[in-house]
């Protein structure tokens, strides 16, 4: 009886299924493989065959493992083909995997042309300063769009691999770089300030812990900082050698003869250091307030109707020679008056048929408009009106549908699905927030995304930084005439 009233009991009774473990959408393409155990060409096909599971990888955590050179070869060999291309990973993290010079060479060929990898993190591996590599690395990067490096940690870098990595780094994108513990000496200290003085920077961090800069490499550095770098925002020299008092060998017969040549107190060192990178950030939001004030006015005054911009056949200027840089300029329709003769009618136009702005020199025009933005360099300026005046920049009338909105906070249940007018994903996927005394509002006003935290992906903002680091309006520059009067 009771084995009876048990039975029927059960038949009542839901069976509980174990849940499946939660895992976010954006997780799936990443591969976190740390401390896994892979090693060499077994643990990259292991890898590799993981990759070809998924229908898109877009990390590659594969920290603390045994790749070694031979791993490295097999994971990038793959990566750098046909069938590897087609995943966009965007960081790779290679840290503590005993890779040599012939992995970094591998990375090399990957890194060539590569559009879609920001992030490369390979410190702690065994790296030496070869100077053939260390200019086929910095080639590789000067084709692609990586924004961060890290090569912390590698002690056998030494002096070799900067003096000959710098001089060639010329990526406009680069943003940050990490050679913290590379057994660096003040011996660097010339290469850095050559670079970093340089208009090929566009470092917004550098990170130099851990190296034997000393008093006199760090005074140097920080110096040329203050007098001709307006990129960077942060950089940290800890353990470096600067709280110590440079000895005689340091000193030499000159700074003897002059007292203010003498490396000051570190506490001095570090104040400029701080003001400096104070004034730098201060100037790049400025820059960037101007540029994007700048291309509203000049969109409307300088894009005007073809048949207008036509200039007649006796006005063509011929270039110097193909190779003038004349020939891009008479190509614009807005720089091929300028120079030539301005015609003065007798007969005055009917009113209303002309804005009397467009009936001035394109010279004049340009120099009005300079006026809203004082900050900006002559070569900021003539990037922005290029483009604002030319066709082929305007936004497509009907929307795009692969093209991403803004993401919302999925921990705020405020939010609602809206139409396209809401900024949302292709038709039906915009973001609105409803008030409780009705109507709506957008989720991107001004610009600015909502959501807990303010952890959203605003579409605008990520449009109008690919816009500034297009036209180069991320920093400020100084111009020549600036530079000599500061000298």
């Amino acid at each position: 009886m009771d084995a009876f009233m048990l039975n029927g009991f059960n038949q009542h009774v839901p069976i509980r299924r174990t849940a499946a473990p939660k895992v976010s959408l954006a997780a799936r393409s990443h591969i976190e493989s740390m401390d896994a155990g892979l090693k060499s060409v077994s643990g990259a096909q292991e890898v590799i065959k993981d990759m070809l599971s998924r229908r898109s990888v877009t990390k590659l955590i594969l920290g603390h493992n045994f790749l070694g050179d031979e791993g490295c070869e097999e994971l990038f060999g793959f990566l750098s083909s046909e069938a590897g291309r087609k995943f966009k990973i965007a960081e790779i993290s290679l840290n503590s995997n005993g890779i040599g010079n012939r992995g970094l060479l591998a990375i090399s060929r990957y890194l060539r042309d590569n559009t879609t990898l920001k992030e490369l993190f390979l410190q702690n591996n065994e790296f030496v300063g070869d100077p053939s590599v260390a200019v086929v690395f910095a080639l590789a990067i000067n084709a692609s769009r990586l924004e961060t490096l890290s090569l912390a940690t590698n002690p056998g870098l030494t002096d070799t691999f900067v003096a000959h990595f710098l001089p060639i780094l010329d990526a406009p994108y680069f943003r940050e770089i990490h050679l913290s513990v590379c057994g660096l000496t003040e011996g660097v200290a010339q290469p850095l300030i050559e670079y970093l003085t340089s208009p090929r920077c566009q470092l917004h961090v550098l990170k130099l812990n851990g190296n034997q800069l000393r008093a006199r490499g760090v005074w140097s550095v920080v110096r040329a900082i203050r007098r001709a770098n307006y990129t960077l925002l942060r950089m940290e020299l800890y353990a470096t050698g600067l709280s110590k008092l440079p000895d005689d060998s340091e000193v030499s017969s000159s700074d003897e003869e002059d007292p203010n040549a003498r490396p000051p107190r570190w506490q001095d060192v570090e104040n400029d250091l701080k003001r400096s990178l104070a004034r730098n950030l201060t100037l790049k939001s400025l820059v960037e307030k101007e540029a994007l004030s700048l291309l509203r006015y000049s969109r409307v005054l300088l894009l005007r109707p073809k048949a207008r911009d036509a200039p007649p056949p006796s006005s063509t200027v011929s270039p110097c020679s193909e190779s003038c840089s004349c020939v891009q300029m008479s190509a614009n329709t807005l720089f091929s008056s300028i120079g030539q003769p301005y015609p003065l009618s007798a007969v005055p136009s009917p009113p209303g048929s002309y804005f009397p702005f467009t009936r001035l020199p394109t010279e004049l025009q340009l120099h009005i408009l300079s006026f809203l933005a004082p900050i900006l360099s002559n070569a900021q300026r003539i990037r922005i009106f290029t483009y604002a005046s030319s066709p082929s920049t305007l936004p497509t009338l009907l929307p795009c549908l692969s093209n991403g909105g803004c993401i919302p906070d999925p921990a705020s249940p405020q939010f609602t699905m809206g139409g396209p007018a809401a900024g949302g994903f292709g038709l039906s996927t915009g973001i609105t927030l409803r008030k409780r005394g009705g109507g709506s509002v957008s989720a991107c006003a001004s610009g600015k995304c909502m959501g807990a935290g303010n952890s959203v992906l605003c579409r605008r903002e990520a449009e109008r930084s690919q816009w500034l680091a297009s036209v180069r309006c991320t920093a400020f520059e100084l111009e020549d005439e600036e530079t000599e009067r500061q000298d």
